[in-house]
């Protein structure tokens, strides 16, 4: 009796080895096939990453560009005007200080001229 239940053993044991080493092997094969299509989600996850951040610098550049331009027609239309918004203040300017020296030189020489 012992020794059928050794050798059921033995041979149970030569069967199983080989059964659970093939089963040790398809583990291995799922897990770097798992580790493949991982790699391969990452690798398009990252693609998509560099392409979205280059369609922001894109996009950025091209607003970048607009503002540039609005401010160069803004600037160009107000040099356009300008010279004559100028000569009005100008203007304006001028014969603000001129009123206020005539006023000053009245008062000064009515000043003085009491003094004599």
């Amino acid at each position: 009796m012992k020794k059928t239940v050794i050798l059921s053993c033995a041979a149970l044991t030569l069967l199983l080895v080989p059964a659970i080493g093939l089963a040790s092997q398809v583990d291995r094969s799922d897990w770097g096939r798992e580790r493949a299509e991982f790699r391969q989600h990452m690798r398009d996850h990252m693609r998509e990453m560099r392409e979205r951040s280059r369609e922001h610098l894109r996009d950025r550049d091209e607003v970048r560009r607009e503002a540039r331009r609005l401010r160069a027609e803004a600037r160009s239309q107000f040099r356009d005007h300008a010279s004559h918004l100028r000569y009005h203040y100008d203007h304006e300017i001028r014969d603000a200080i001129r009123d206020a020296m005539r006023d000053v030189h009245r008062s000064l020489h009515n000043a003085f001229h009491d003094w004599r």
